[in-house]
């Protein structure tokens, strides 16, 4: 018996380093062992573990992208557009390393839940209670605000359990709520913490021009607001006296705020509070926005053109609204002397290019295409209102609509409210008539206003 035995040692002591150092005998030996083994299962962190009702995994998804977590707070949304069908559960979260344990060094492979994630919404009633309900495909912040239903809005996610797969190893999953975890996932998003603006009003005339083909127009109530995201919300275009009007959610509310601009303070005056119509109005106001050498450099002394943010900061709760926008185009009247002093001036088109030429900075002769979008040669060639264009932004401009600016005064004559452009597809200079739309080419000669827009020096 201990030959046998000692024949058998000595047997597996010489296989031994064979299997060793054959790659294909480590890699068979590798393979059965893993396949036998049977170790723990795989586990969430004990942050997660311990915050099943707070669980970061679960998210939001607007415009195909997903936010998890503290990203949350920076998912882009508007406060005058629908949001029920722009606003998803997002798919759950895979746990990164930090996130997951297996005490047997296996890999996770997957991640789901035993239920479909479930979305609610809360909006708050007067007595700050949480009140569930379902939005409606019309629904915007502002309409709810309007009808009581206030911020903050909060949406909850959650679902029966979750489910962790790993790649080796028996068992491979493991399922929560289990014996150590009685919690079920669940995650409370705070979407809009106050409602905040839901317009901003510049002119409202010409009556004409009501339509908006990109829907940004309300023709009672001016823009509606693009998104918390800056870039894009109204206005993108400016000039001296340019001023626009923000409304809030609900009525009463303006003075209930301390207001700064944190960014613009250059072009922008301080804001102007109008508690008893329940408004906010920034002005283009400065004496740097006066100066067109001063305004060209703050707008195009970079590639991302001029930023103001207004700020709200609630003198009770301490809540912080905010409204932003990018100016990229600059505009000045072809004659400075008239700046400021309430009227406008008229000249042929020949002298309003060389005008534009001489002022300090660096300007030229609006193009059509800045201005407007109206039709050429059409009798009722209406642009709409949009972003992205002067008058499509600012409507009819007058000195009424906008003190001081460029524009006419309503007892000076016709030939003031009409703007030499140039027009680059047939290459002549034509006018505009900003009160109606009308948009075709005469005679170059003829005297009329002007409108010179800042151009990068490259």
């Amino acid at each position: 018996m201990n030959q046998i035995i000692d024949k058998s040692i000595k047997t597996i002591s010489s296989v031994l380093p064979l299997l060793l150092l054959s790659p294909y005998g480590y890699c068979s030996f590798n393979s059965k062992t893993v396949e036998a083994i049977h170790g723990n299962v795989p586990w969430l962190s004990t942050q997660l573990e311990s915050n099943m009702k707070d669980f970061e995994l679960f998210g939001l998804n607007t415009d195909g992208k997903n936010y998890y977590g503290e990203e949350v707070k920076n998912m882009p949304y508007s406060t005058s557009y629908p949001f029920k069908e722009r606003i998803k559960v997002a798919p759950i979260k895979l746990p990164d390393n930090s996130q997951f344990v297996d005490d047997d060094g296996d890999q996770l492979t997957a991640i789901d839940t035993t239920s479909p994630i479930v979305m609610t919404w809360y909006y708050t009633n007067e007595n700050k209670e949480l009140i569930e309900f379902k939005p409606t495909k019309s629904d915007t912040f502002c309409s709810l605000s309007e009808k009581g239903w206030y911020a903050p809005y909060k949406i909850k996610l959650e679902a029966d359990g979750v489910l962790l797969y790993t790649q080796y190893g028996l068992p491979n999953s493991n399922q929560y709520p289990n014996k150590k975890i009685i919690d079920s996932p669940s995650k409370m998003y705070t979407l809009v913490e106050d409602t905040g603006f839901c317009y901003a009003k510049p002119e409202l005339q010409p009556r004409l021009v009501t339509n908006s083909e990109k829907d940004h127009w309300d023709p009672k109530h001016g823009f509606l607001i693009q998104s918390n995201n800056q870039s894009i919300n109204f206005p993108s275009t400016a000039f001296y006296g340019a001023q626009f009007d923000l409304s809030l959610a609900q009525k009463g509310l303006v003075d209930k705020y301390n207001w700064q601009l944190l960014k613009g303070k250059e072009l922008v005056s301080e804001p102007i509070i109008n508690a008893s119509n329940d408004f906010v109005t920034l002005r283009f106001g400065t004496d740097n926005a006066k100066n067109t050498l001063l305004a060209w450099n703050y707008v195009m002394g970079n590639n991302t053109g001029y930023e103001v943010i207004l700020e709200g900061t609630h003198k009770t709760h301490g809540y912080k609204i905010h409204y932003g926008f990018t100016i990229t185009k600059w505009f000045s009247g072809w004659d400075l002397s008239t700046m400021g002093t309430g009227n406008s001036s008229v000249g042929t088109a020949s002298q309003i290019v060389e005008a534009c030429k001489q002022q300090p900075g660096n300007y030229r002769i609006a193009y059509a295409h800045e201005v407007s979008n109206a039709d050429i040669d059409s009798r009722y060639g209406i642009y709409t209102r949009e972003i992205g264009t002067l008058l499509g932004e600012w409507g009819d401009p007058t000195q009424e609509a906008y003190p001081g600016s460029w524009a006419p005064n309503a007892n000076e004559q016709n030939m003031n409210k009409r703007i030499w452009l140039y027009e680059t597809k047939r290459e002549q200079y034509c006018d505009i008539h900003p009160d109606r739309g009308v948009y075709h080419c005469l005679k170059e000669n003829q005297l009329k206003n002007g409108l010179c827009i800042a151009v990068d020096t490259n």
